[in-house]
């Protein structure tokens, strides 16, 4: 991504954003306003299989931008944290969409963005640039991942191969409940990873 992902991190994380989004595939939606708005979103890949998103365009507070962008889809943000989200089944939708994720369901991807967070700070590599990267993994019974598939490329190799790394390495503590859908993607932004110097994040034992 561009340099303005150091400026924006200077920003209140819900401070309005200039939006241009077009109605598209919801992963590239996703994708498209995690860049503009410098917010992580993470999800079960198949809950994005198939649906389209709504267009934002305007300037928005990116809660606000990313309910628009869900509109229609079955699916809403539920906010782990200040610039953060995790997509779920809308109750309220009609037909019925699956039901939302259990309290012990939503708590391990609270863990997952956490941990993810952390590693990524603790790595100088990564830390040092303003990278965009999706990323795919499954994690084991035993916590630990054991699979991991890059959706994209930051255009840097030795970035790339940091990312990897990280990932793979990556233990969440605990096995993943009953009834927890794989694989899990997660979306890096430069504004997420702007954050690391910005919150003094402490290098964590476990990488991510």
């Amino acid at each position: 991504m561009s340099g303005t992902g150091s400026a924006k991190s200077q920003a209140a994380p819900n401070e309005p954003v200039a939006f241009d989004l077009p109605a598209q595939a919801l992963a590239s939606a996703i994708e498209a306003y995690s860049v503009v708005s410098g917010w992580q979103v993470i999800y079960d890949a198949s809950l994005a299989a198939g649906r389209r998103s709504a267009s934002v365009n305007g300037r928005y507070a990116p809660a606000a931008a990313l309910r628009m962008l869900l509109a229609g889809t079955g699916l809403v943000a539920d906010f782990l944290a200040a610039d953060g989200a995790m997509l779920v089944p809308d109750p309220a939708a009609t037909p019925p969409a699956p039901l939302a994720p259990a309290p012990h369901i939503r708590d391990y991807y609270g863990r997952i963005q956490a941990s993810l967070k952390r590693a990524f700070c603790a790595d100088a590599r990564i830390r040092a640039g303003g990278y965009r990267i999706a990323i795919g993994f499954w994690i084991g019974s035993q916590g630990a991942v054991t699979r991991v598939a890059s959706l994209g490329s930051t255009g840097h190799d030795g970035a790339d191969a940091a990312f990897d790394r990280a990932v793979r390495r990556l233990s969440i503590g605990q096995s993943p409940p009953a009834g927890f859908e794989q694989p899990v993607v997660i979306l890096v932004t430069p504004d997420l990873l702007a954050q690391c110097n910005a919150t003094s994040v402490q290098p964590a034992r476990v990488a991510q």
